[in-house]
Order: structure tokens, then C-alpha cells, then sequence
């Protein structure tokens, strides 16, 4: 093999291997580590049925545990209070409780106060939802009820939990695997002997880099469904958070196949053009 071909097959390689990286990791770092990105993500979930049912028992049980009800207005408000928590998706301000909920719990689990002893866990504060519970609860038995400032429903992903730094740096390098692997690809293409056979080669190999995203994207939406199986409503909000992450990476996929087959294209007619005779 010719140096410029070894040369230029090396740097290929190499580019596809950070596209490999880049791809996931740009979208980490915009829907994982990025508290907005992570709201924009979960949010659909406040709104799905069966979620809902399952966060309205937990609530009802945390707000019951975990209000300072007066002992006259026991037996009253535990009654007021299983009938708020099941309508809680239909009570306005609703929509709010649940964003600040997943803000919160983002926080929690990328940026937590030093007073928050959590590490190595994964954690939903569902102190919003209790106090719009505690909200509507007082203003039909007209004392104002005190809402703790945590209330923390455990995920249970200690292994997952270890993985989040090195997440949050790989995330945030995303960029620039992507800027090094544009670069490397332009250079393998600079010094190749058969450019036009260079670019349909990596058009081909971004094809198979892109595949294995759509199967990597199968295989983490169902590592979700392992998510705290002895809890129901932290169960339930993993499995469907798997399936909005791999809806979500559609669009990485979509693209990421367009972009291959537009170097293939692009290579095959490069080198019809340099084969057309002149006249």
C-alpha cells in the first residue's frame, strides 16, 4: 500500500472514531448535563397517563408523611389530601411543579450544595408536587401547611450514578471531537492518492459509525427499565425516559445517515467526473 494511501486510511479511521464519540456526546451534553436540555427531555413525561397515576400515589403518600398536619385536622386532611394528589395532573400550576421538580432533581444529581449529602445517588425532589399538594390542602382547610424543602424519591443507580463525571466530561468535549474529527477527515482527504475513493470509503465507514448509534440507542433505552425495580414510580420514570432519550437521538441518526450518504454520492460522482473523457 502507497504511504499516502496507509496515511490517509489512518486518519479516516481515526476521524470516524471521534464521530463515533462525538455524536453521543454532543447530545449528552445537551439533554443530559444541561439542566434546561434535561427539562425539555423529561417534561413529556408529567403528561404521560400511566406516569401520572404512579406519581400521584407517591405524592399523596409523601405529603401525608411528610406535612405537619394539626392532630384536629388529621383524618380531615389525609382524606383532602389523597383527593388533590390523585387530580394533581388536572391542579394548575401542575405544569410548573413538574419542571421545578425535574430542575431540582437535576441539580441534585449534577450539582449538589455541600448540605446535600447524596453522593453516588440518583434522586427525584418531588418537594414542588408536594406543595402544590400543600397548597390546595390549606386553602380548603384554611391552615396554612408548612412544605419541607426535599422530598427525595431514590432512583437507586449507584452504578450509574459513578459513571456522571465521566459524563459530564465527555459531554462537554463533544465539540471538539467533532471539530478534530472534521479536520482529520479533511486531511485524510488532502493526502489520499484516490480522493474521490477516500470520500465514499468514509461516507461508508460514517454509515456503519451511525448504525451503531441506533443499536447503542436500543441498548440504553433498556438499561433504563433496570432503573430502581422496587420502586414503581422511579421504575416507571426510567423505562419512559428511555424511550423519549431514543426518540429524542432520532434526529443524531436521521442526520447522521444523511451526512453518510452524501459523501457517498459525492465521492461516486466525483470519480465519474474525473473518468468522463474530455473532448
Amino acid at each position: 500500500m502507497h504511504v499516502r494511501s496507509a496515511g490517509s486510511a489512518v486518519l479516516v479511521i481515526v476521524a470516524l472514531l471521534l464521530a463515533a464519540v462525538a455524536g453521543p456526546s454532543i447530545w449528552m451534553q445537551r439533554n443530559v448535563v444541561d439542566e434546561a436540555g434535561f427539562v425539555q427531555l423529561a417534561g413529556p413525561l408529567g403528561a404521560n397517563k400511566e406516569f401520572q397515576d404512579g406519581l400521584a400515589n407517591v405524592v399523596a403518600t409523601q405529603s401525608a408523611a411528610q406535612l405537619a398536619l394539626p392532630p384536629q385536622l388529621q383524618n380531615l386532611a389525609a382524606e383532602l389530601i389523597a383527593t388533590v394528589a390523585r387530580s394533581l395532573s388536572s391542579q394548575h400550576g401542575y405544569a410548573d411543579a413538574w419542571a421545578e421538580t425535574l430542575r431540582r432533581s437535576h441539580a441534585l444529581t449534577f450539582a449538589p450544595t455541600a448540605d446535600q449529602n447524596i453522593a453516588g445517588e440518583l434522586n427525584l425532589d418531588i418537594a414542588p408536587l408536594v406543595g402544590l399538594v400543600a397548597n390546595n390542602v390549606s386553602a380548603d382547610v384554611g391552615v396554612k401547611l408548612p412544605v419541607p424543602s426535599e422530598v427525595l424519591i431514590s432512583v437507586d443507580q449507584p452504578a450509574v450514578a459513578k459513571t456522571l463525571p465521566l459524563v459530564s466530561a465527555v459531554a462537554g468535549a463533544g465539540v471538539w471531537f467533532m471539530v478534530f474529527a472534521v479536520a482529520l477527515f479533511a486531511l485524510a482527504v488532502v493526502v489520499a492518492r484516490y480522493k474521490a475513493r477516500t470520500v465514499v470509503l468514509a461516507g461508508l465507514g460514517l454509515a456503519l459509525v451511525v448504525l451503531a448509534w441506533l443499536l447503542g440507542s436500543n441498548w440504553v433505552a433498556g438499561r433504563f427499565v433496570d432503573i430502581s425495580p422496587a420502586n414503581d414510580v422511579a421504575a416507571q420514570f426510567g423505562s419512559q425516559l428511555g424511550e423519549l432519550v431514543k426518540e429524542s437521538w432520532q434526529w443524531g441518526i436521521a442526520a447522521g445517515f444523511i451526512v453518510a450518504g452524501c459523501l457517498v454520492v459525492v465521492g461516486v460522482l466525483a470519480r465519474m467526473v474525473r473518468r468522463t473523457p474530455t473532448a
